[in-house]
């Protein structure tokens, strides 16, 4: 198998970059003051995605991989740069409901049900969902059954099925997943690693994610971006060329653990600056 890495942007015919028709973003820097010092969160970003497909961002505690996650759904604003999802401004998609964001902490409110914490970001925008969304997406994310079951009467698992439904309710273009399964254990999170595979596929939206896991991270996308150390950049565009639907089976065979070598040799230091402290 031939590894391949992937570019941030093509060129149109009279030689200017072309934007990307998913997840766009140029020369993205961004700084925060702490006391009297000035640091260094994003140095340069330059990255580029295809409309639907999936980007897992991967690299050490403190590149910044978050920050871009947050600037992207308008949380952050960035110090230099621009970010576009699908053609439109991050904040465009945003004002139009188009980004749906899940967190590793599911942050349920704790006396609401399940259809009703599903529900949710429909009331805040005022929108009225469409007849039987809400519950075909419990029906999709495998919690029929427990639509009026409270967050603490759900597993760690089920609780980010919950989130995963809430961030899908929206009907989003744009997918933001800030390490959805972190707090999970081992076995729940490539039980989830599947079932997110498996909505992704039924739901298609351009997907970004942040992760420290590189297994999760290859299983799971198209490419995958290699960050260093703060200040954070793009050591390697790394494209996943798996098969899909992908399985378990797919862990064990040569070709996933060649990008798991290789993956992990950007990260200390065989194949690039990316280094790692965690």
């Amino acid at each position: 198998m031939s590894l391949s890495t992937t570019t941030i942007a093509t060129q149109d015919p009279a030689g200017a970059p072309a934007l990307a028709t998913g997840i766009n973003i140029q020369g993205l820097t961004k700084t925060f003051s702490s006391g009297r010092k000035t640091v260094s969160a994003l140095g340069n970003i330059e990255l580029g995605t295809k409309k639907d497909s999936f980007l897992s961002l991967l690299g050490p505690s403190g590149c910044g991989k978050s920050t871009i996650l947050r600037i992207l759904a308008g949380l952050e604003s960035p110090s230099s740069g621009t970010t576009a999802i699908n053609g439109k401004s991050s904040a465009e998609v945003q004002r139009s409901h188009e980004i749906g964001i899940a967190f590793q902490d599911a942050a349920l409110l704790p006396w609401r049900t399940v259809h009703k914490n599903i529900r949710l970001p429909l009331e805040v925008a005022g929108i009225t969902p469409e007849p039987g969304l809400i519950e075909d997406l419990i029906d999709l994310v495998g919690l029929k059954g427990f639509e009026h079951a409270k967050p603490a009467q759900l597993s760690g698992g089920m609780r980010q099925r919950v989130s995963i439904a809430r961030c899908l309710v929206v009907q989003p273009s744009i997918m933001l997943l800030d390490e959805p399964f972190g707090a999970l254990d081992d076995m729940t999170r490539q039980r989830m690693n599947l079932e997110l595979q498996r909505i992704w596929g039924e739901k298609p939206a351009t997907t970004l994610m942040v992760t420290h896991g590189i297994a999760e991270a290859i299983f799971l996308s198209d490419v995958v971006a290699v960050m260093t150390p703060r200040p954070g950049a793009i050591a390697e565009l790394v494209e996943i060329d798996l098969p899909r639907p992908r399985t378990t089976e797919i862990m064990r065979s040569p070709e996933f653990h060649e990008y798991h070598d290789y993956i992990t040799g950007i990260l200390f230091g065989a194949h690039g600056p990316a280094g790692a402290d965690d």
